[in-house]
Parts: structure tokens; sequence; C-alpha cells
């Protein structure tokens, strides 16, 4: 494999005899190398085989956007998960799980805690990978000194299911795309902004879409934490009005009761979303006065 793009010192997206393109990490692999530079058998660590240019777009773009020791330490949690439930994953886990641990060892350090609404059902349904899920935790733990909530175990052993899953980790149907969509004109028209579609925080309230239209219509267990809510509710009174559309609208399309966890969750996504868009638009402002 020759180099054809060094990310970091440690990640270089490169191209094997055939051309394909493959994410490759190993200490020191990006170290004083350029483009075109072989890649020694003996400085890879992990080849993440992806299956399309879409999934390896989406790499780089997670790769750009957290911490490479986090997405080491994901590669150990992955590793020990496999072992835990004797199968091996399709390296798309990577994306979203790496993603998730780095934002959730993110929001420990800024005393942000989130419940699981399904976090009874999960034990219950998917116990197998809910126990590997608790192994990643002290894998977590032993590499990062934190020790993640049980919550997070619960968050963590959905990836393991999702990614059991052919193709996709999500499979959309044309209705639930249609709903996406919707929510996403929502947020634009409430905030009057354009969305990358590229970024992770866009990634990401699309993600927490799609588990709610997974879940919406089973049985939830009643755990509500309020007082994180009014606080989140006044911090960010425009992300609780753009919250509130979306409400009104699922409550509408579906015939469902949003309840105040799921409030508080579009509430953090969409203030995340939001604000990153409008750090970008302020940049590029900023950029088009200099050079005048």
């Amino acid at each position: 494999m020759r180099i054809k793009k060094i990310l970091n010192n440690n990640l270089v997206l490169a191209q094997d005899e055939n051309m394909t393109e493959r994410m490759v990490m190993g200490r020191g692999i990006g170290f004083r190398k350029k483009q075109g530079d072989a890649v020694r058998p003996e400085e890879i660590d992990k080849v993440f085989v992806l299956e399309s240019q879409a999934l390896v777009d989406q790499f780089v773009t997670l790769a750009r956007s957290i911490p490479i020791n986090h997405l080491e330490l994901t590669k150990k949690v992955v590793e020990a998960a496999e072992e835990e439930l004797g199968l091996t994953f399709d390296d798309f886990i990577y994306i979203g799980l790496a993603d998730h641990i780095s934002y959730a060892l993110y929001r420990h350090q800024q005393n942000i805690v989130l419940t699981n609404a399904l976090s009874w059902e999960i034990r219950k349904f998917y116990a197998r990978e809910y126990k590997a899920a608790l192994k990643a935790l002290d894998v977590i733990e032993y590499y990062e000194g934190i020790r993640l909530s049980e919550n997070e175990a619960s968050f963590i052993a959905m990836h393991f299911v999702n990614a059991q899953s052919s193709g996709e980790a999500v499979q959309l149907s044309m209705a639930a795309a249609g709903i996406i969509q919707d929510i996403l004109n929502i947020v634009k028209f409430h905030y009057m902004l354009d969305l990358d579609e590229d970024t992770m925080q866009y990634s990401r309230f699309v993600t927490h879409i799609r588990y709610f239209l997974q879940r919406v219509h089973q049985p939830q267990a009643t755990q509500r934490d309020t007082f994180l809510f009014e606080q989140v509710r006044l911090r960010y009174p425009d992300a609780y009005d753009c919250a509130g559309k979306i409400k009104i609208y699922l409550e509408e399309k579906l015939s469902v009761s949003i309840n105040e966890d799921e409030m508080l969750y579009f509430m953090l996504h969409i203030k995340c979303l939001v604000d990153r868009e409008r750090d970008e638009q302020q940049r590029k402002t900023e950029e088009e006065k200099g050079g005048r």
C-alpha cells in the first residue's frame, strides 16, 4: 500500500495494489512521510476495510474531529467485544462507536450526564451485548482513568447490536427518511441556517433521530431527569423552542407522546449542531473581511 493522504502521525489514508482506499492506523505510520510513500507491514496496527467511498469519507471526517487516542481506545473496545461475543464486526462500527466514546468522555469532563430511557430494555433483550458493553467500560477506565456510567454501557451495547446487521447499521425506510428530512428542515428554518451534512454534529443528530424512530413505538421505562431538562431549557431557550416544534411535528406525525428525556436529547444535539454552523459562518465572514 502507498500513502494517499496523511491524517496525522498515526493514521493515513492509503491505496492498495487495486487502488482501493484503506484507512491504516499504526504508531508513527505518518511521521515524516509524504504522499506516495510505501506503508511498511511492520508499521501497521490496523487496516480498516470500509465498503464504500461514503464510509471512507465519514472515517476521514471522524479522524479529524476526535483525538487519535480515542480511535485507538475504540479499537481495544471492539477487540474486547468481539472476543466476548465470539464474532467479528464490520469496520463501519468504528465510525459511530469512536464518535460516541469520544463524545461520552467529553460529556463526562463537562459533568453532563445523560440517561438512556431504554436501559432496562437493552439489559433484558440484549444481555450479551450489554455484558460486552460493561467490559468496554472497564477498557475505557483502564486507558483513560474515567469510569463512565452504566447508561453509557446501554448506548455502547446498541452499537454492538447494530453492527451485527448487514450493510448500514440502521436501514431507513422511505417514511423514516422523510421524517428525518422534515426535522432537519425545522432546524434550518428555525435558525435560518444551512446545515453542513459532512460534520460530526450533523451525523450525531441524524443518528439520534434514527434511533428515536427505531424505538418510538416500543414500550419505554419512565426515567426522567427533570432537573437537567430544566437547566438546559433555561440555558438554551432557542434550542428548547426548536425542539418544541419538532415535538409538535412528531406527535402529530406519529401519534406518540414525546417526553422530557427525548426533548433533552433533541435540545443538546440542536445546540451542538447550530453552534458549529454559527462558528463556521463567523469564520467565513471574518475571512471575507480580512480579504478586503
